[in-house]
């Protein structure tokens, strides 16, 4: 994750979560045009959005905390924008463990298979899937797990080497298990440079646990999105 070293205006941000700034130094991480994610050094990130705009990702990011795979919710404050705060994830993410890829691969397929395992009841439905509804194969996706909706290297932190948490819900809910599985294969070949390892996560997920012929339209219809 790419941070790079800012100043700010420390009253630009409610009192409630000023502290956090406070001879700290602080860094942007943001990735997305949408929002911007801040780094404090005393260990939060806080991201900033649109008033109203991450009132759905911060119940998202509060039901990862509840399952104990997700970073602790500090703070979610909507005022003139909206506020999401939580504390730094122990360890660092996955494209730091790239010199061991059939080990990545199994921590990978472990986390996935434990997500995928969540109760979904009560759980929001997943943002990808409305781009699934309006496809002429959406009969065959299911809402059925809990998905992260954006499975990539950098969203998974490990501490040395075992799963510490997931990061960045803002597309996860009730979805297809084959939208985290396109994900995961995408970014192990973009971050390897190789997708020969797509057999061996496909191997470690668990062959009984997913459909090729699905996963093909997952993969057809991310390329065309």
């Amino acid at each position: 994750m790419q941070k790079t070293e800012i100043q700010i205006n420390i009253n630009d941000f409610p009192n409630k979560i000023q502290y956090i700034f406070e001879n700290a130094r602080v860094y942007d991480s943001s990735s997305h045009p949408s929002n911007t994610v801040l780094y404090s050094d005393s260990g939060y990130y806080i991201k900033t959005a649109e008033r109203g705009s991450l009132a759905e990702e911060a119940e998202r990011a509060r039901l990862f905390e509840m399952y104990g795979i997700g970073a602790d919710v500090v703070s979610y404050i909507s005022e003139d924008k909206d506020f999401l705060v939580t504390r730094e994830a122990r360890g660092e993410d996955c494209t730091h463990y790239l010199d061991d890829p059939e080990r990545l691969c199994g921590v990978l397929a472990e986390a996935m298979r434990f997500l995928h395992s969540r109760p979904v009841d009560g759980v929001p439905v997943s943002p990808c899937m409305e781009l699934y509804s309006k496809s002429p194969q959406s009969g065959l996706f299911r809402q059925d797990v809990f998905i992260h909706g954006d499975f990539c290297l950098p969203n998974v932190i490990l501490d040395n080497w075992k799963f510490s948490a997931f990061i960045d819900f803002g597309l996860s809910g009730a979805g297809d298990r084959h939208i985290d599985i396109y994900w995961v294969l995408w970014s192990l070949a973009y971050n390897l440079k190789t997708d020969k390892y797509t057999d061996c996560f496909l191997e470690l997920y668990g062959k009984e646990n997913y459909d090729r012929v699905i996963l093909k339209i997952v993969s057809e219809i991310e390329s065309q999105a």
